[in-house]
């Protein structure tokens, strides 16, 4: 979480698409994700709570990312969830518009089935 703020604050976006779910990749608007990343002055992030074993390849995380948006000061607060894959954690992004279906293989690349995985997550 911290590496994808700071992506964030350096407008790396290259690092977010990079660090999100394999199969969300091509689904991300990185138009906007780089507009948001520059149009803010990223000013702290606050980790609130973080479960890092939610099952053998999940976690989450809650935080406040506190930025300026030119006008006043902004707080972004979320609660993310990522999963685990071939030995790098990987964010798992609610906001694409992807149709995925409960039986498909899973977005994160493992190959279980969506709704044995990340599903629960999203």
């Amino acid at each position: 979480m911290k590496s994808r703020y700071s992506a964030f604050a350096k407008q790396e976006i290259a690092y977010i698409v990079a660090t999100t779910a394999l199969g969300q990749q091509q689904a991300l608007d990185v138009q906007a994700i780089a507009a948001w990343s520059t149009s803010n002055q990223w000013l702290k992030l606050e980790v609130v709570q973080a479960k890092e074993k939610l099952d053998k390849n999940h976690a989450q995380v809650e935080f406040k990312a506190h930025f300026h948006d030119g006008q006043q000061t902004q707080i972004h607060h979320e609660v993310s969830h990522f999963v685990y894959h071939v030995d790098q954690w990987y964010f798992l992004d609610p906001t694409t518009d992807q149709q995925v279906t409960m039986k498909q293989p899973c977005i994160c690349g493992s190959t279980k089935k969506f709704k044995q995985c990340c599903a629960q997550f999203i």
